[in-house]
Order: C-alpha cells, then sequence, then structure tokens
C-alpha cells in the first residue's frame, strides 16, 4: 500500500473529539447533577415545562452531532 493510496473511511479526529465531548456534556447534564438545577416545572419553553425543553435540546444536539460525525466520514 501506497502512501499515495490512504483514503479515509471514518470520521476524522477533530469529528470524534465533538462527539465524544458533546455526549459526556449530555451524560452529565441530563443525569441528577447537571438536571438539578433545571428541574422546575416553570416557566415553560414552546409550551412543555422546561426540564422537557432542555432533555428536547440536549436531543437535537445530539442529532446534530450525529450530522456532523456522518458528513465528516463522507468526505
Amino acid at each position: 500500500m501506497s502512501s499515495a493510496d490512504t483514503s479515509r473511511s471514518g470520521p476524522s479526529r477533530l469529528a470524534r473529539w465533538v462527539a465524544v465531548v458533546y455526549f459526556v456534556a449530555m451524560a452529565v447534564a441530563v443525569t441528577f447533577p447537571g438536571v438539578t438545577p433545571f428541574n422546575r416545572a416553570r416557566p415553560f419553553l414552546l409550551g412543555v415545562p422546561f426540564v422537557f425543553a432542555w432533555y428536547l435540546m440536549w436531543i437535537v444536539g445530539a442529532f446534530a452531532v450525529f450530522l456532523f460525525l456522518y458528513k465528516s466520514s463522507r468526505r
């Protein structure tokens, strides 16, 4: 195998680090110690209690990180 034949099939190192950091932050933010400051019924955000919106924001962020990983692996 020559040095010119180095096609990469996986995501870049940066994309992997972004994913790891995001998911570690997500694990802390949606479990007991991280969600405590946001665990209130009020205020409402988009018609749902803030704690549900907090979880929804992390899920949408996870989608964005997966999309970033997908796009970086297709190069």
